[in-house]
Order: structure tokens, then C-alpha cells, then sequence
């Protein structure tokens, strides 16, 4: 068996294991990929300075967040990422298991291949799920889904907001990955070439977009049903049918944190999307101090975008984030080896964050602040 030593070695099993059309849904970013590169390289940029002599062992560091009244045991968040049944059967349900034994919320993505309930039916009762929602041209519709979710439990909404149209995604575009597959000569080829993931989808059925009507006859189509041109009144809206919390993701400058506080936003996520949609946006690295110091501590600053290793994840913490949102990392983990892989990662991140905040000298993270990186 394979050793994995971090979540690089598992992005490479991943594309490995997939074949094209799925790999090039997980990985690439839009257009040139500028937006990808940034994240990571705003990442690297950000130094340590270690403070020494202050008592730090690795086995007492303490990585707990209080989040909504909440305790989790590591300040990250499972994101919500849609078509995960692309990459594993039953990938939902796999991560929201992992997120739980991890002791960290999951959220569940309006484009799951699993449903609202299936997955809160099925998976550990202890876990924190939260939805993921998408606001449909039929307010109906996204009033029922709304109480879906609301029935379901789920302990919090995340209003996703950087999606006013999709990003151009041209290596997807190229190989046609949608739901449902539409099948060609070469995605035949393709699948010939990955026979372990094209016998599980045989043995457990094409993904398709649970949380919507859907047959063989009539697929769901989502991009018809979206409502694109959301606006400030759609969140006054949503604020005003959920009083659970309510989080916002998609913030990209310190003018839209401030609304969304103002708009009674419990938390917000400062977020590219990964660099799937504007390429040139800039990282979410680059503007987090400040939007932390703008919203004071009304409001619960996340981050996403980019993360791919647990020192970087203290970096953002240093900086002010209340935790860190993973979407690709914990996809190549199930991708490669299944819930066990994304556990693995999740493992992976905690060991690399205890760590560096060992080394850093800080032994909680409310002992984490800019005094210990430059550069940001």
C-alpha cells in the first residue's frame, strides 16, 4: 500500500484513479488558472516568527474553536462541493462521517449527489451539518428546500454568493463534465482506462443531483432552475425565513463584509471559490487582515481557497480567521482512497497545525496573532 504523507501525495492518487472527465471537475481552476496559482502563492509568501522558550509540546496543543455555540475540535469546516458522487459512491455521506469524527462541522452542497435527508438520516448523529443553499428563479422552491434543511437539522445555512454566472472551467468545458454523463467514444476509452472507479459507478449507479426532481427521461438540468442575478434583498430575504445562523461565502473585499454584518450575517467566508470562478481575483490571503479588522467581533471570519496543508492553516488563523473551509483537499483524499483517504487528510492537517503552532511557540489558538508571520 501506498504512503501518504501529505495531501499532494493524494491529489497525485486521485488523478491516478480518476479518469479525465472527473479529475478535470476536481482539480483545475478557470481559465489560465492565475486565481489557483495566487492562493498558493499568497500561501508560501506568509512567513513565521517563531517565539521560543514558552513551553509548547506537541501532545498539549489545543486546536478547539467555539463556533455558534458549538465546540469543535479543530478550527476547519468540510465545504460544501458539489458532484462529490463523481469521485466516490456515496461521497457525501463519507465526508459528513469523517467531518464528525473529526469533530468539525460538514456542509452539504445544494448540488450533492446525495439529498438533504438521505444524508442526515444516514450519517453520525453527532456531527455539525450545515447547507450549503443555492437560491432558485422559483422562490417557492427554494422556501421548500429552505425547510428541508430546516426539518433535517441542519444547524446552519451558507448563502453562497460568488456565482452570478459559472466561472470558465475550459478543462471541463473540454471533457463535458456535467451531470448526467453524456457518453462518447473517447469518455468510453477514458473509463476503460480507470477500471476500479468505472466498476463502482457500474455496481452503484450514475451520480446525479439528488436534491432536485430527476428521472432518465427528464434529468435535472441546474442551470435552469438557478437564480443568477442574486442581490443584498435576496439575503434580507433569506435572513428573514432562517434563524438559525447564517453564513455568507463568497466575500472578497472589506465594502461586502461590512453589508453582510449589517445584512445580520452570523459568519461570512472570505472566498474565491477556490479560483473556479473570476481568474485574477485575488487570494483571500491578501485581504483577510483587513477584513477582520473591519468587522470587529460581530461578525465569525472564515476562509477558503487554496489550503492544502495545516501550517497554512495556522497562517490564517494568525491573521485572524475564526477556521478554515477545505474543499479540494478532502475531495483528493476520497477521490484516492475513499472516506478513508479524507480522513487521512483531515489527520494530516491536524498533525501539521499542532506542529507549527509547536514550533511557533503558541499552545491555543487564541495564542495565535500577527506577531508570529510577516509578510501577509
Amino acid at each position: 500500500m501506498r504512503t501518504f504523507v501529505n495531501t499532494e501525495d493524494y491529489r497525485r492518487e486521485a488523478s491516478r484513479r480518476l479518469p479525465r472527465i472527473a479529475f478535470d471537475y476536481l482539480d483545475p481552476g478557470a481559465e489560465d488558472e492565475i486565481t489557483c496559482r495566487m492562493n498558493r502563492e499568497q500561501l508560501a509568501a506568509i512567513q513565521f516568527q517563531p517565539r521560543v522558550l514558552r513551553g509548547t509540546s506537541l501532545g498539549e496543543i489545543d486546536l478547539s474553536v467555539e463556533t455558534f455555540g458549538k465546540a469543535s475540535r479543530l478550527p476547519l469546516v468540510i465545504g460544501p462541493t458539489g458532484f462529490a458522487g463523481l469521485f466516490w459512491p456515496n461521497a457525501d455521506l463519507g465526508l459528513a462521517d469523517c467531518a464528525a469524527a473529526a469533530g468539525i462541522p460538514f456542509v452539504l452542497s445544494t448540488a450533492s449527489t446525495m439529498s438533504i435527508e438521505d444524508v442526515a438520516r444516514r450519517s453520525n448523529p453527532a456531527g455539525s451539518r450545515w447547507f450549503q443553499l443555492y437560491l432558485l428563479k422559483d422562490q417557492a422552491a427554494t422556501a421548500a428546500m429552505l425547510q428541508r434543511a430546516w426539518d433535517a437539522d441542519y444547524e446552519a445555512i451558507v448563502l453562497t454568493v460568488d456565482t452570478p454566472c459559472a466561472g470558465k472551467r475550459e478543462a471541463s468545458i473540454r471533457g463535458g463534465a456535467r451531470l448526467p454523463l453524456h457518453l462518447d467514444a473517447r469518455k468510453i476509452l477514458d473509463f476503460a482506462r480507470h477500471p476500479l472507479w468505472t466498476i463502482q459507478m457500474l455496481l452503484n449507479g450514475e451520480p446525479h443531483l439528488a436534491n432536485f426532481p430527476y428521472s432518465r427521461k427528464t434529468p435535472f438540468i441546474m442551470e435552469e432552475h438557478l437564480k443568477r442575478g442574486i442581490g443584498w434583498d435576496d439575503m434580507a430575504w433569506l435572513r428573514k425565513n432562517w434563524d438559525r445562523p447564517l453564513i455568507v461565502k463568497g466575500i472578497q473585499c472589506v465594502e461586502d463584509a461590512l453589508l453582510a454584518r449589517d445584512m445580520g450575517a452570523d459568519a461570512i467566508v472570505v472566498s474565491n471559490h477556490g479560483g473556479r470562478q473570476l481568474d485574477g481575483a485575488q487570494s483571500p490571503m491578501r485581504i483577510l487582515a483587513e477584513i477582520v479588522r473591519a468587522v470587529g467581533s460581530t461578525v465569525k471570519v472564515m476562509i477558503d481557497s487554496g489550503f492544502r496543508r495545516g501550517s497554512e492553516a495556522v497562517k490564517a488563523l494568525a491573521m485572524g480567521a475564526h477556521c478554515v473551509w477545505l474543499g479540494r483537499a478532502t475531495l483528493y483524499g476520497i477521490a484516492a482512497r475513499g472516506p478513508a483517504g479524507a480522513a487521512d487528510v483531515l489527520k494530516i492537517f491536524e498533525d501539521e497545525m499542532r506542529r507549527a503552532m509547536t514550533l511557533l511557540g503558541a499552545n491555543k489558538i487564541k495564542e495565535l496573532d500577527g506577531s508570529l508571520i510577516k509578510g501577509a
